[in-house]
C-alpha cells in the first residue's frame, strides 16, 4: 500500500459477476478491483471472509461461468462508487481491523473523499466517510497525518 500513497489514480478496473445480461448492485456484483496509479503496477483488492488482501497484479481476462453467468472485467462505471476515484490523488491510507489477524480493510484518504474498503462476512463494504462500528482504524501509513 505504501508505494501508491501520494500517487495519482488514473483508472479503476473491476471484475463483476453478470447473470442473464444483468449484474447486481455496486457491492453485490463486485468480485475484485484494481487501482491503477501512475508509475506503479495495478493494486488488486481481493476480499475473502473478514480479510482484505492487496497485491500488485494485472487484471485478469473476462470469463464465462456457464450456467452461473459470466465475469466481466473492465473500467469502473458510474454510478458505482469506484468510478468516482480516477483523477484524484491518494493522500494516505490506514489499515482497518476487525476480529481477525489479517486486516479487514483499508481507509483510503483521497484529495476529495475518504473511502472505506473492507471485507465483512465475505461481502464488500465500500462507502465514503465512516468506518463500520465493528471495525477499528489503525494509524496512517504515509509520512504525514
Amino acid at each position: 500500500m505504501r508505494p501508491v500513497i501520494g500517487g495519482d489514480l488514473v483508472a479503476v478496473t473491476e471484475a463483476r459477476h453478470w447473470f442473464g445480461g444483468r449484474r447486481g448492485g455496486d457491492t453485490e456484483s463486485l468480485l475484485h478491483f484494481w487501482l491503477h496509479f501512475s508509475g506503479t503496477p495495478p493494486l488488486m483488492a481481493h476480499g475473502s471472509g473478514e480479510a482484505l488482501r492487496l497485491r500488485f497484479a494485472e487484471p485478469y481476462a473476462a470469463y464465462d461461468t456457464g450456467e452461473d453467468g459470466e465475469t466481466r472485467v473492465g473500467p469502473a462505471q458510474r454510478p458505482d462508487l469506484l468510478a468516482l476515484l480516477p483523477g484524484h490523488r491518494l493522500l494516505n491510507a490506514a489499515l482497518i481491523r476487525g476480529d481477525t489477524t489479517p486486516p479487514a480493510g483499508v481507509l483510503l484518504r483521497f484529495d476529495h473523499c475518504d473511502l472505506v474498503v473492507a471485507s465483512l462476512a465475505d461481502e464488500w463494504v465500500l462507502r465514503q466517510g465512516q468506518v463500520p462500528s465493528e471495525l477499528r482504524v489503525g494509524g496512517w501509513l504515509g509520512d504525514h497525518e
